[in-house]
């Protein structure tokens, strides 16, 4: 049960992980342009931008595709799961590499990793305790230590803008230790929650099948609900989950905000989650009718091609017939277009402006795009 749940949550990362914007900020911010202003007897013409993009490094592995991308781009990290290597990674492609083995024993079970203030976090269950590692650029500096040999690390994940990192540790059938921000919460009665997501404003949600959804904030319960598929998503103080056949959008106190029978929250495969969420938009998609970006009140804006990979709060990035497109969430136009690096996609992550982008495959291999 654990390990299918634990699979199940890979579609949360960066769920929240990584994949929305800043939360906390003013208006979105606009995708390039560029602008021609005249003076009087003369028209003023804005076109829209767009670029290429091309692949600086690749690394082949096989495994859990575990990864995540700084939201201004300047650092990745991904793991190569099979032989616990972590990889750092520069815009440029420059990439240095760490033994997350070390000196111990036997080799750590990853269970995820974060980019967060210039360095990678990797949660994971090593040879004498469950919990991170810290890397820098320079190497390991620092160590997180939970429980002891046989815990098990469950799952990491940080908000969009990287200003909340929370992850969750198993010390016993019955207990995990949820850490958020350094505030520890013991969930007693436990043994089978996984993260669910963070949001910018510190709300925190850990499912179970079972159980239901687990919200906190500061350290409190706050709320808990029994959402279908036992997934929700957050976005600052609101939560978006599937309740009675409808997508609903709460407050904090579960009141409904907005709902909708045209929709679900649902997980497709393994890694792909039906809705994302910006400061403007609730994006949804479906991989026979494409993608639909939403307002808060859950009506229809645009509709856009392909199945959506991953949005943040200025682009959409969606693939359809072998081919990544990515389109501004301010016009709605096409930034641009690559040919899909591999037939079964993985995870996608980009920047915030939307000139870095990470990719894997679903069962491992990375590739690194910029636009020079």
């Amino acid at each position: 049960m654990r390990r299918f749940l634990f699979i199940l949550l890979l579609s949360i990362i960066v769920v929240s992980a990584a994949c929305l914007g800043s939360e906390n900020g003013g208006g979105t911010t606009p995708s390039p342009s560029t602008a021609t202003n005249s003076q009087a007897g003369t028209t003023t013409s804005q076109e829209p931008t767009t670029w290429d993009m091309e692949i600086v490094w690749n690394l082949s592995t096989s495994g859990i595709p575990f990864m995540d991308l700084s939201p201004d781009g300047s650092l990745s990290a991904v793991i190569d799961w099979d032989d616990a290597y972590l990889y750092l990674v520069r815009p440029d492609g420059e990439s240095v590499s760490f033994d997350l083995q070390g000196h111990d024993a036997v080799k750590p079970v990853v269970s995820g990793v974060v980019v967060k203030d210039d360095k990678a976090y990797v949660l994971a269950g090593y040879a004498e305790f469950a919990g991170l590692r810290i890397y820098s650029w320079g190497g390991q500096t620092g160590e997180e230590r939970h429980g002891w040999a046989g815990s098990v690390a469950d799952w990491i994940a940080r908000s969009s803008s990287g200003n909340h990192l929370c992850y969750l540790i198993t010390t016993g059938a019955t207990r995990q230790e949820l850490y958020c921000d350094g505030v520890k919460t013991v969930l007693e009665n436990a043994g089978d929650y996984g993260m669910v997501g963070v949001s910018d404003t510190g709300l925190v949600a850990v499912g179970d099948s079972k159980k239901g959804v687990l919200l906190f904030k500061n350290g409190s319960k706050i709320l808990t609900l029994n959402p279908e598929s036992h997934m929700v998503v957050l976005y600052g103080d609101r939560i978006i989950g599937g309740f009675e056949g409808k997508l609903k959008v709460l407050d904090l106190e579960g009141n409904t905000l907005a709902e909708s029978e045209k929709y679900d929250l649902r997980w497709m495969s393994l890694i792909i989650p039906t809705v994302r969420a910006t400061k403007d938009y609730i994006i949804w998609t479906d991989e026979y009718s494409g993608t639909h970006v939403l307002d808060w009140n859950l009506r229809e804006v645009k509709s856009l091609p392909g199945l959506m990979r991953f949005a943040n709060e200025n682009f959409v990035v969606t693939e359809k017939e072998g081919v990544i497109h990515c389109y501004s969430l301010r016009d709605f136009h096409e930034v641009f277009s690559v040919e899909a690096p591999v037939e079964s996609m993985g995870y996608v992550e980009l920047s915030e402006d939307g000139r870095v982008m990470l990719v894997s495959g679903e069962y491992g291999d990375f590739w690194l795009y910029t636009s020079g």
